[in-house]
């Protein structure tokens, strides 16, 4: 059996944790179930209570805040470290290319010198032991 309502004891909270709990809420970063567990909150319509009461006031406060909300920053680093590393990259390229160039050119001088032993029966290649 419950206490009856002039034995229960509620809880106070600080003007403060409402505040936080209330702009936690409408800010994003937490959801009302998440807000409530977080910061100790009993009662299901105590932190919708709070809502209404403080989150106008809320709003006004951090209102620049709120401005920046649902737009993605840009994340943009330093001119240095993106020069860097592009210069990086395309030194990259630039050297991979040169490696497929020289692997190209490796096997085309091998198959000449297949074709010509082959067609000319001279032993090009030098042979292992040999000195």
């Amino acid at each position: 059996m419950g206490l009856s309502k002039e034995f229960r004891v509620r809880p106070i909270y600080s003007e403060e944790l409402k505040k936080k709990a209330v702009f936690s809420v409408l800010s994003g970063e937490m959801r009302k179930a998440e807000a409530e567990r977080a910061y100790g909150i009993r009662g299901g319509q105590t932190l919708d209570y709070w809502l209404e009461r403080y989150g106008r006031g809320i709003l006004s406060e951090h209102k620049q805040l709120l401005e920046g909300m649902g737009t993605r920053k840009k994340r943009t680093p330093a001119s240095e470290e993106v020069s860097e590393a592009e210069e990086l990259r395309k030194r990259m390229k630039e050297l991979e290319r040169e490696l497929e160039a020289a692997n190209l050119r490796a096997e085309a001088y091998s198959l000449m010198i297949d074709l010509a032993e082959k067609e000319l029966k001279v032993a090009i290649r030098k042979k292992s032991g040999t000195k």
